[in-house]
């Protein structure tokens, strides 16, 4: 549903309807998927990935303060932070390590067949992944704030975003703006979808894959039909607010994460299982150092939420 929302609000900056843009959209995904083989739907995701050069481009017409960039980086101020921006916080955490894409990973691997001798390059390319999707979301950050942070201008939609940043971009911020955001959600609405077709189908021992035939693997191409039909269904429902189910979903992700991550760190480090490929000792306590300060995290999200209706 905010993947759907998100391909949506980035073409009504240009006038697109929804009622035309969420079916249309979520057709092309479908047919790309189901028709394509997966070499053919990895190219077009890592085509994708280049629309993500606008934020770069917008960090840099921003002209920041690079001082002031880096001392936020190494120490960042969060003292006197609000219940509202500690859900922010729990809701990018859930858009950045999300846990749909740990699953998806996984599938990705058996996919492509990689073996024992390949896991090294299968690992650098998670990491490199890891490594770009964060300067993306650091670029985001550094022109959102030189942009919208010292005016406390509210945004509630993607067409405001884009107006917002016209003083940094010029008459490109609309194409810039749209251009990243509907990049970003036409990815993730292949990449969630597929992810739990991958689960389900994998958990109950049906046939799995892009590289099947939709007679080979019928269960799989129909979770992941059912779940691009609703998302695009629910998002052409009048009055939904595309921001709120995005950043809403985001928020499930990040409360969902050291769950999930628990399970990964506990079966990625059983010998039983994986043998000599299992993750050594320092890799294990820093999977479940990072699960504890998820959970920590959370916990003070729900606690502070708790005591704000509390005082209300």
């Amino acid at each position: 549903v905010a993947n759907v929302a998100g391909a949506a609000s980035a073409l009504a900056i240009f006038d697109v309807p929804v009622i035309a843009t969420a079916p249309t959209v979520a057709l092309i995904v479908w047919i790309l998927v189901v028709y394509g083989t997966y070499r053919s739907v990895e190219r077009v995701f890592l085509a994708l990935t280049a629309v993500f050069l606008a934020y770069i481009a917008a960090a840099l017409l921003a002209q920041p303060n690079w001082t002031a960039v880096a001392t936020s980086i190494t120490s960042p101020n969060l003292g006197g932070i609000s219940a509202a921006e500690l859900l922010l916080v729990v809701a990018v955490v859930g858009t950045t390590v999300t846990p749909y894409m740990q699953f998806y990973l996984q599938s990705a691997v058996v996919e492509k067949a990689v073996g024992i001798e390949e896991l090294g390059a299968a690992r650098a390319d998670a990491v490199l992944g890891s490594v770009w999707t964060n300067f993306i979301a650091a670029c985001i950050v550094i022109a959102t704030a030189v942009a919208l942070g010292g005016r406390g201008q509210p945004i509630g939609s993607a067409a405001e975003a884009a107006v917002a940043l016209e003083p940094l971009a010029g008459t490109f911020s609309k194409l810039l703006f749209g251009a990243g955001l509907f990049g970003a959600s036409l990815l993730a609405m292949a990449i969630m979808p597929l992810t739990t077709a991958f689960a389900l189908a994998e958990a109950f021992g049906f046939e799995s894959g892009v590289d099947k035939s939709l007679r080979d693997a019928p269960i799989f191409y129909a979770i992941f039909t059912a779940i691009l039909a609703f998302g695009a269904a629910v998002v052409m429902m009048p009055g939904l607010d595309p921001i709120g189910a995005i950043v809403g979903s985001q928020y499930l992700q990040g409360l969902f994460l050291p769950i999930v991550l628990a399970f990964i760190v506990q079966l990625s480090g059983s010998r039983s299982l994986l043998g000599v490929n299992a993750s050594p000792r320092w890799l294990r306590t820093t999977g479940w150092a990072v699960v504890a300060l998820l959970a920590a995290l959370n916990i003070g999200t729900l606690v502070a939420g708790l005591l704000g209706l509390a005082r209300a």
